[in-house]
């Protein structure tokens, strides 16, 4: 009887203290939250086999990004400020060969200009969050950004 009392509260201490994917989103949104700068930023065409460094079409961008899910893109370049709205979300697949869960994490913002009409998204998976960097991976119609940001 002993031994399935202990059973029973391991048993509830692991589901209540594991990690569950809903858990880890909330930690990835709140590491999230500020201002970013781009760091590094690569394309890579589909049909080219090496990418080319394109940081110079986002040197001095930044991307802030705030608690109510909406956010500010400012593009140094044509010195215009984007409003916008981002999402995190996540998707689970099992691996039957390590017979294991995958959680790949997401992030997709939406920028718009309401002055001049202008509008872009960026629909990336997300390789590496932690305080102060940030990998995303934006699939495009023609091919593959790759961004390295840090935080301000």
């Amino acid at each position: 009887m002993k031994h399935l009392a202990i059973l029973v509260i391991l048993s509830i201490l692991t589901t209540t203290f594991s990690c569950t994917p809903d858990a880890r989103l909330e930690r990835r949104e709140d590491k999230l939250q500020g201002a970013w700068e781009f760091d590094k930023a690569f394309y890579r065409s589909d049909w080219d086999l090496f990418r080319d460094n394109v940081i110079d079409d986002f040197r001095g961008d930044v991307i802030e990004f705030y608690g109510d899910y909406s956010a500010v893109y400012d593009d140094a370049s044509e010195n215009t400020i984007f409003a916008g709205e981002w999402e995190m979300f996540y998707e689970c697949e099992w691996d039957f060969v390590d017979d294991d869960e995958e959680v790949e994490f997401y992030l997709d913002m939406y920028f718009y200009d309401a002055d001049n009409r202008e509008s872009f998204a960026y629909f990336t998976s997300i390789n590496l969050i932690t305080q102060n960097k940030l990998n995303l991976k934006a699939h495009t119609r023609d091919g593959v950004y790759t961004f390295r940001l840090r935080k301000l």
